[in-house]
């Protein structure tokens, strides 16, 4: 086909010198790059191929975890209660964990933990020269000896043989012996294996130690020191009972967590908020891979799986308050021991105080005395165990006490609400109760009362605190009326407490027929003055004290207030009051009983502990309660304001004297910390 003649001419051009001198750089650079990757590929495989070779077979690659932070637990107020710091442990690596030699590493260890005050793990329920096995330590030795396959016959010098047999211990010394195999059965009893890589011998040791293990660890083959976190109380004394604390899971605790992805030697909450808050507060573990040479030195490590930091937990409990409270306590009941005199309370062996937020069942403080501080827990448990009056006990929730005559307010609130009474209606005290004489042939039971206080209607019979009425408008209402409105003001019930806590018990026939013994009459005269069997928490007075104030709504109490993420950005979740029964408390019956109770508060004259000071009225019911037949406990109840109450309290004191005299102190610290706060 001809070329159109509009077309020009295609004719071959010969390149530039510029693209030639390109084009030639060019492939210059990529023979030269070639040439670098050969080389480097013929030093790789051929020329250093058998030191690489030798290298990889003589280092391992272990994945282990990486500890996320717990979540921290703060105060109503942001104040650290539980919080993290940094601490060094030394641990084991199973990858690098060498048999031969263990004997000669693990002497190494424990001479250098000994010479600076270390402790080590060691769960071996054998005494110190391993010849028996500890006190009180029976479900331990049931485990050590099924670990070691041992019968259930097998004596503690057998166990500490085949532990010795186990591991290849040969040392003669007693007590060293025990040490080592203590520290062999330390690795049993945490699984330390592939599966659990990394093994916690010592925790929170000193720097000096932490630097004395690096420096030897030529000699010590798979140990090495890891930074973790490690919990912190700030304030140990503040509320040890509801905070609680952390340790090293037991073997039925494992039973539990391990299907929650636990390894063995984690730490858990053992007790109280970090308990409770246990799935809340932990964090989810990161990885890392670590490259370990034979000798047991790290020669690079990658994180290859971020920790995430657990939830934190805001409680109720504002920490001022709760230090104001607990000191309120302990200054008066050693001022009550000072006095000497058993008649003033001088025998008293302890107390509790609970103070609830009246409009939602929030906790605000909880003391109990004697006290501890957590710290010291672990380090000083068996003294703390053996300390006069127990003070590892949480009074406020978990002990129970007759409540005397605060009990009164029940048989009030049930008597006007269901109209056995009228506010008017008024009963003779003559000082001792002889209804009885007219239905009994032969009566010799003749209930008395600490005066004689003539005709008188409740709210008088309230702020004096008269037996002979409410015996007889006990009597009146019977024991089942009582016990449903006692129920309906939180007494023999649970409070709701996330940390549980003491049901108690309200007297009835069932109880009595139950313990063996026999219903009678009197009984029911005897339980409306808060004697017999029933039993209530400091607790869940203050709770009574806060369902009168509200008219018959029963909150259910709490402390967590607020889950919020780590940093404290993100809201988690948020507790909102609840109610957990009511009734509709009458005015009438409500003004009677608010009355009753404030002239029982205004009886407090002394000036200091007098309640006139405020500007509101408080209502109070006091309470001398019978413990035997010489010794009494006191004990009271209260709310304030009176009228639109937004604190309730309850206070018992163990043979004290003159509980109401703390009501001033803690209501002037409640209006200073968190009222006004």
């Amino acid at each position: 086909m001809p070329i159109p003649s509009h077309l020009p001419e295609l004719r071959p051009q010969r390149s530039s010198p510029d693209f030639r001198r390109r084009s030639w750089a060019l492939a210059g650079m990529a023979i030269l790059t070639s040439a670098v990757y050969l080389m480097n590929l013929m030093s790789i495989q051929i020329v250093n191929g058998e030191t690489y070779y030798q290298q990889s077979l003589s280092t391992t690659l272990s994945v282990i975890p990486i500890q996320a932070a717990r979540g921290e637990i703060y105060d109503a107020e942001g104040e650290t209660l539980a919080g993290n710091r940094t601490g060094m442990n030394i641990v084991f690596h199973y990858a690098v964990w060498k048999s031969d030699g263990l004997e000669e590493r693990l002497s190494i260890l424990m001479q250098l933990c000994e010479e600076r005050g270390e402790s080590w793990y060691d769960p071996l329920p054998i005494n110190e020269d391993g010849t028996a096995f500890t006190e009180d330590s029976l479900s331990e030795q049931q485990a050590l000896k099924k670990a070691l396959s041992l019968s259930s016959y097998a004596s503690a010098e057998d166990c500490i043989y085949q532990l010795c047999e186990k591991y290849g211990l040969t040392e003669k010394d007693p007590g060293k012996r025990r040490k080592l195999a203590g520290i062999c059965y330390g690795m049993i009893a945490r699984q330390f294996s592939l599966h659990n890589n990394e093994y916690t011998f010592a925790e929170d040791v000193s720097v000096e130690t932490a630097l004395r293990v690096k420096e030897l660890s030529a000699r010590l083959s798979g140990v090495d020191i890891a930074e973790e976190d490690i919990r912190s109380y700030p304030d140990g004394t503040t509320a040890p009972h509801l905070i609680g604390t952390v340790g090293l899971m037991s073997a039925e605790e494992w039973k539990q967590y391990q299907t929650l992805d636990y390894q063995m030697d984690d730490h858990v909450g053992k007790f109280g908020l970090e308990r409770y808050c246990e799935e809340t507060l932990r964090g989810t573990d990161g990885e890392k891979t670590v490259e370990i040479s034979e000798s047991g030195e790290i020669l690079s490590e990658e994180t290859t799986l971020s920790p995430q930091s657990g939830n934190s937990v805001y409680l109720t409990l504002n920490a001022a308050f709760q230090h104001r409270v607990q000191k309120i306590l302990s200054d008066y009941i050693e001022e009550l021991r000072a006095s000497g005199d058993p008649d003033e309370g001088g025998l008293v062996k302890g107390g509790a105080v609970a103070v609830l937020n009246s409009k939602t069942g929030a906790v605000l403080a909880m003391a109990t005395y004697p006290s501890y501080d957590i710290n010291d827990y672990y380090t000083d448990y068996s003294s703390l165990l053996e300390t006069e009056n127990t003070p590892l006990i949480n009074r406020a929730s978990d002990g129970l006490y007759r409540p005397g005559s605060t009990f009164k307010t029940v048989v009030a609130a049930a008597a006007l609400q269901d109209k056995i009474i009228t506010p008017e209606d008024t009963v003779e005290c003559t000082g001792v109760y002889r209804y009885f004489d007219t239905v009994i042939e032969d009566n010799d039971f003749h209930p008395t009362c600490l005066g004689v206080h003539g005709r008188l209607a409740v709210s008088e019979a309230l702020t004096k605190s008269c037996n002979i009425f409410f015996y007889d408008v006990g009597r009146r209402s019977g024991i089942d009326r009582i016990n449903r409105y006692a129920n309906l003001l939180g007494l023999g019930v649970p409070t709701g407490l996330e940390l549980g806590g003491a049901e108690g018990n309200l007297s009835s026939p069932e109880y009595t027929a139950s313990r063996g013994g026999v219903w009678t009459q009197g009984n029911v005269v005897q339980a409306a003055i808060g004697q017999m069997d029933t039993m209530v928490s400091p607790l869940q007075m203050a709770v009574q004290a806060m369902t009168i104030a509200n008219r018959g709504v029963r909150y259910k109490t709490y402390l967590v207030d607020e889950v919020r993420s780590f940093d404290g950005e993100t809201l988690i979740s948020k507790t909102e009051p609840e109610v957990l029964s009511s009734f509709s408390m009458s005015e009438t019956a409500f003004d009677a009983i608010k009355e009753g109770m404030i002239g029982a508060g205004e009886r407090l004259t002394a000036e200091e502990y007098t309640l006139s000071g405020f500007d509101y009225p408080v209502a109070v019911k006091t309470g001398t309660p019978q413990v035997t037949t010489t010794t009494t406990n006191s004990c009271v109840i209260a709310f304030a304001p009176a009228d639109d109450a937004e604190i309730a309290v309850g206070i018992m004191l163990e043979e004290g004297y003159g509980a109401a005299r703390m009501l001033k102190n803690i209501l002037e610290a409640w209006e200073e910390t968190v009222r006004e706060g």
